[in-house]
């Protein structure tokens, strides 16, 4: 029998809760809604064995689900699917879509207590495993339940190891006693989670672990390996350059020496391969190691090696669900794992079909731009931990009632108290690494003429926007698409206009000139190594042809580079003491050792503070020996400077989140109205630059070419009082128009009247 949409239409959001309903009435009410409007084909088992019991198919998704449905509020509901486990609601849309399709055949629900009595896990609220009592045997059973359950029938801790004989005498007084799968899953889960912690409390004491490897670990790394361990699935969110890597093979070690596992599979960046390769070798000296690549055809039979780790890329590997459906392993390794930050991509939903008794999740950067990414991240190794979303979005989310919008963070304590037995962080600060001293600075960088001009056109195109998104709240998909795209053309016009253009014979920028000049101070009279950073390609092509016409051997990493070409330019940089420099993309940013190099040149900012870390990283870690700098070129009066406060605020809430910071984090409407009128008013100071920030700049050459020189100003034109500004006049005048508060009003209202016209 089918369920179908029907012809009502759903109304009812599903992010902003109507102020009239509660929230678990909202989301009951939005599950009704979907089983309403999606089909569904559905049948009854066996009702003289199961009665109450159904199967519900997605003939869309081809997925079938296991259904019991006893009535409206029943604590015996169940079904199989991840929300009705998740959601706390004790219900789901696959219960929804029973209770009408019920309706529809006339049918009431067997709401009757069954004459067997069962062990199962009530989803409602806080999860526990219960014992239901039926109406046989009952005496019996009842006195059996108090040696093993509390009086309300919930399984108590201490009889967990006793389970086995509960289960064996409740079948001697009933036959047709049941124990669920689910509540057998989470009970043999527990009591494994009780072995491995007495087994590593036995086991990995420090010389046990200083032996582990060919190096000895840090103590906190051994800290993280067995935190690891007794979790069977962790997070580890160290930041960068405190040695993920060496404890996940750690992990591995322990896990394979111990008989507990016999196949591991590391599924990282495909940038990262080989380097993974090169790090197990070292630490364990095994020479065995398989790397899963080559043609589609061939890659099924490499996971099937007899070699224990295995390596693939995330690529490749979403490649191969296709062809194999599912993939087994006993340990899984997943490096960079924020990459799997959104939930409904099809590489974040293949590594939900890796079949793994353990787990290791690698992140330094867990939470980058919001907290539904880390909640996508931590269900990967703990389904519960900070679900349900729509309670965890209601507890630390702060929106605007009318619109929505998020406006800040709450709270931020509470998750790291719910993380703690899951996702273990720690910080350089915190675990008091001895690492040389590091300085950042940020160099104001100004503009050539042309690049300002291009720069100013975009910004008025960008006003505009943002005068309709002030009077009205709201821009359509196209025009944020439009939005979108022209802040990412002012971003490269911050940088060179070769980055639009292409045009090698003329292109505009002082960045390039600037970086050539720190280089020049950088590299002579010393054996310093830099690592330069750009997030554009063509901006890196445009440096790596300056590098080569002055002479200057460097190496070149982006991603149109072969995975197996990368370890050898990597290998180079490190060895070859001619090659001072490492130009990369932001493929770089992540996993590579460049501990050689003493400075770091971000030749533009990204949207995201963890990219800007993450590059950083790359020389900020275990085995630095020298005080690191670290230089940012900021091209002064443009979009640039309005992403650092951005910046900082997305920093603020992922330290409040992981790190100990503020439990609370807004980014109030002024603030964020701050960096929308930023993108059309240019200021000589970026929001949130402080006057040290401003003393520490550095100018960059002059346009004309007159190093240390700053360019003549023009005179600034006259500006008309008049608001009735045409087209023409208003694009002409734009910039300055911009510098004045009132004058920005004037202009407002002008573009007011002209749509209205």
């Amino acid at each position: 029998m089918n369920t179908s949409a029907g012809s009502s239409e759903c109304r009812l959001s599903n992010t902003v809760k109507p102020a009239d309903m509660g929230l678990e009435e909202w989301q009951t009410e939005l599950r009704r809604l979907w089983a309403l409007h999606e089909r569904f084909d559905i049948s009854e088992t066996d009702e003289r064995f199961s009665p109450g019991e159904y199967r519900v198919r997605n003939p869309r998704t081809r997925r079938q689900y296991e259904v019991a449905y006893h009535g409206a509020y029943s604590p015996w509901n169940y079904c199989s699917c991840p929300d009705f486990r998740t959601s706390g609601l004790g219900t789901c849309k696959h219960v929804e879509a029973v209770k009408l399709w019920l309706k529809a055949q006339g049918k009431e629900a067997h709401s009757e207590m069954p004459g067997y009595s069962c062990v199962y896990v009530n989803y409602y609220g806080q999860r526990s495993i219960r014992l239901r009592i039926g109406s046989n045997h009952r005496s019996e059973m009842t006195s059996l339940a108090s040696e093993y359950f509390d009086q309300g029938y919930v399984l108590r801790s201490d009889a967990l190891l006793r389970f086995d004989t509960f289960i064996e005498k409740a079948r001697a007084i009933d036959p047709a006693f049941r124990c669920h799968p689910d509540a057998l899953e989470e009970i043999i889960g527990q009591r494994e989670r009780l072995a491995r912690a007495e087994l590593v409390d036995r086991i990995c004491t420090d010389q046990m672990l200083d032996l582990l490897l060919t190096l000895p670990l840090y103590p906190y790394q051994k800290q993280g390996v067995r935190f690891a361990l007794k979790a069977g699935k962790a997070v580890i969110a160290d930041e960068m350059g405190l040695g993920k890597t060496v404890q996940a093979i750690a992990v591995a070690e322990t896990y394979l020496g111990q008989k507990m596992a016999e196949s591991v599979l590391i599924v990282c960046p495909a940038s990262l391969k080989y380097q993974w390769k090169s790090e197990i070798e070292r630490y364990t000296g095994r020479k065995d190691v398989v790397l899963v690549e080559g043609y589609a055809s061939r890659r099924p039979s490499l996971y099937k090696a007899e070699a224990p780790y295995k390596i693939v890329s995330y690529q490749s590997l979403a490649a191969d669900i296709k062809t194999l459906d599912r993939i087994a392993t006993d340990l899984l390794i997943m490096d960079e794992v924020q990459r799997l930050k959104n939930w409904n991509t099809w590489l974040a939903q293949a590594v939900r079909r890796i079949d793994a008794h353990y787990s290791v999740l690698l992140s330094g950067t867990p939470l980058e731009n919001k907290l539904d990414e880390l909640v996508s991240i931590v269900q990967l190794v703990d389904p519960y931990c900070l679900s349900p979303l729509y309670r965890f979005r209601y507890e630390h989310i702060a929106t605007d009632p009318a619109s929505g919008k998020v406006i800040g963070y709450k709270n931020l304590g509470d998750i790291r108290e719910k993380l703690s037995g899951t996702l273990l962080r720690r910080t350089k600060q915190s675990v008091r690494l001895e690492l040389p001293g590091r300085t950042d600075q940020f160099l104001l960088i100004p503009m050539t003429p042309e690049q300002t001009s291009r720069h100013e056109q975009l910004r008025g195109s960008v006003a505009r926007l943002v005068s309709k998104w002030q009077r009205t709240n709201a821009l359509s998909e196209e025009e944020r698409r439009r939005l979108l795209l022209m802040l990412g053309q002012m971003r490269m016009l911050a940088d060179s206009t070769f980055v639009l253009d292409q045009n090698p014979e003329e292109h505009h920028d002082t960045k390039v000139a600037e970086l050539m000049n720190i280089l020049g101070d950088a590299l002579e009279g010393s054996y310093t190594k830099v690592v330069v950073f750009s997030e554009w390609e063509r901006m890196a092509r445009l440096v790596s042809s300056e590098l080569s016409r002055h002479g200057i051997c460097h190496e070149f990493l982006s991603g149109s580079i072969p995975s197996q070409k990368r370890e050898d330019i990597i290998r180079r940089f490190q060895e070859d003491p001619q090659c001072r420099v490492f130009l990369s993309t932001d493929t770089g940013s992540t996993g590579l050792n460049l501990q050689v190099a003493s400075l770091v040149v971000n030749l533009d900012l990204p949207w995201n503070p963890a990219v800007l870390e993450q590059r950083v990283g790359r020389i900020y870690r275990i085995g630095q020996e020298t005080p690191i700098q670290v230089l940012s070129l900021v091209s002064k009066d443009s979009i640039e400077e309005s992403m650092i406060e951005r910046l900082r605020f997305k920093q603020s809430l992922s330290e409040g989140a992981l790190d100990g910071g503020d439990d609370t984090i807004f980014l109030s409407d002024e603030r964020f109205r701050t960096f929308m009128e930023s993108l059309s008013s240019p200021s000589a100071h970026a929001p949130g630059f402080s006057p040290e920030e401003e003393r520490l700049t550095r100018q960059a050459p002059s346009p004309s070419g007159e190093d240390g020189k700053e360019p003549e100003p023009k005179p600034e034109p006259e500006q008309s009082a008049s608001p009735d500004l045409s087209v023409r006049n208003l694009l002409v005048s734009l910039r300055d128009i911009l510098r004045s508060p009132e004058k920005t009003r004037q202009l407002e209202e002008a573009i007011t009247r002209i749509i209205e016209r």
